[in-house]
């Protein structure tokens, strides 16, 4: 300050002062403190535990963000389904209790009946971004949830059936007792077979005491539960994709300046192109893995593998279109360009 400075501050009262300091540092932003520049920061909450590979991307996603923002946007791990139960993170965020979900479209089916539908694309993210199919999500999960709709989590995970006993034909799955998820429930019934719903942790007894002759999970990761101890069999081709998805409260995403806003969406869809590679990599590494453990691949012959994929596909579009008769023909019809 100069001299004429001085004999203001020295003619006024202590308040008046620091009320004129206060404003200087207001004005003057970074430059009166120091050069510090307020870091904005987002918790997420996954569906998945800490160490679940479902949560891969979500750690590229926060490290890109942190190199790319130089540090000015941070995502702050806050906890799986020990802190919001796995179907209730969507409420969570609708309701602002949580910056980011990473969460999955299948979750989400009660408030969202068409993002049911979302599982059964064979697009890459990209192809989906050009298509306008991550649009159509933006805005269904705006206007619904409050969310806004950043990418997907585990582009190009796909799904298997996996069987104790031997399979040549799609006719021999008839009366098979399957454990099933609601993701692909109709296509277990639409096989003509029998579906058994029993939570993951009951799998290995069920396959053990052969209550139950086949089960669906995602390409890679039956190790993880020592499923493949009692598992003879993988049937190929493989079905849908996995639909994890991150998702941001409106308030929190509108709050961001737009340069991080738009790191954000650039830092997701550099991850969805590494998530791409990173699964496909894990889903050989695991077939591999298992085959030595002597779990044989079945490969349908063509004809039978065409049969299968159909009523994989028409079985469950089938539902969608039952619970959203209005936007399931939409997103059927984008995701089949």
């Amino acid at each position: 300050m100069g001299k004429s400075s001085v004999k203001v501050f020295l003619g006024m009262p202590v308040i008046m002062i620091c009320l004129t300091l206060f404003t200087l540092m207001i004005v003057a932003g970074p430059a009166v403190c120091g050069g510090a520049e307020k870091k904005a920061s987002l918790k997420i909450v996954s569906a998945w535990a800490q160490n679940n590979k479902m949560n891969d991307a979500l750690w590229m996603l926060q490290k890109k963000v942190q190199e790319k923002s130089k540090g000015s946007l941070e995502i702050v791990w806050g906890g799986g389904p020990e802190a919001i139960p796995s179907f209730q993170l969507v409420e969570a965020l609708r309701n602002g209790v949580v910056d980011l979900a990473w969460t999955a479209h299948t979750y989400n089916v009660a408030q969202l009946p068409v993002v049911e539908g979302a599982k059964l694309s064979r697009l890459t993210p990209w192809e989906e971004r050009e298509k306008g199919i991550s649009a159509f999500y933006e805005e269904i999960y705006q206007k619904k949830l409050n969310a806004q709709y950043l990418g997907k989590g585990t582009p190009g995970l796909t799904y298997n059936l996996y069987t104790t006993v031997p399979l040549k034909s799609i006719e021999e799955f008839k009366g098979m007792s399957i454990r099933v998820t609601p993701a692909y429930k109709a296509f277990v019934e639409a096989l003509g077979a029998a579906p058994v719903a029993t939570d993951p942790g009951e799998v290995f007894t069920a396959l053990e005491r052969k209550m139950v002759k086949g089960y669906g999970w995602p390409s890679l990761g039956i190790s993880d539960f020592g499923w493949d101890s009692v598992t003879k069999f993988v049937i190929e081709p493989a079905f849908y994709q996995v639909d994890v998805i991150a998702l941001a409260h409106i308030n929190s995403w509108n709050k961001l300046p737009k340069d991080l806003q738009g790191v954000l969406i650039s830092c997701m869809k550099e991850v969805e192109r590494d998530a791409h590679a990173h699964f496909g990599k894990l889903i050989k590494q695991d077939r591999e893995k298992i085959t030595n453990k002597g779990i044989q691949e079945i490969k349908l012959p063509d004809a039978e593998a065409k049969k299968y994929l159909e009523t994989a596909y028409e079985a469950s579009w089938k539902e969608v279109l039952k619970k959203d008769p209005e936007q399931a023909p939409k997103l059927r019809e984008m995701l089949g360009k």
